[in-house]
């Protein structure tokens, strides 16, 4: 089982399949990133946590950081950030999550105009 990550929508494309920028993230990996995302948000940012990991369907399974604003996604974004730096002794699951992170979520973060580094 997969699902996707959705990082950026640009309505200025016609075609939806298109308009949306997003990975595919598989099996375990993509649990994993959904334990980081729980352990960074719900303690005390639980509408961030609702906005990014909102209920998923059978069959359509996804984290969005699309409808998220400037500001609540460059907060999101420093909360994952800061939330892995500090994991000293990651065990091999919040390993998988990092690989997600900066392997596959953090090239598109970068590229979102609504990022700002720093």
């Amino acid at each position: 089982m997969g699902a996707s990550i959705i990082f950026s929508r640009d309505d200025s494309i016609e075609k939806i399949e298109d308009k949306f920028q997003s990975a595919f993230v598989n099996g375990s990996y993509w649990d994993a990133f959904g334990d980081l995302l729980d352990a960074v948000f719900l303690p005390n940012y639980p509408k961030l946590h609702e906005i990014i990991k909102s209920e998923e369907g059978e069959y359509l399974k996804f984290y969005s950081f699309v409808e998220l604003d400037k500001e609540e996604f460059n907060q999101s974004v420093k909360l994952i950030r800061n939330y892995i730096a500090k994991q000293n002794n990651p065990t091999e699951w919040q390993k998988m999550a990092q690989v997600v992170w900066n392997e596959i979520a953090e090239p598109y973060i970068i590229q979102d105009e609504r990022y700002q580094p720093n």
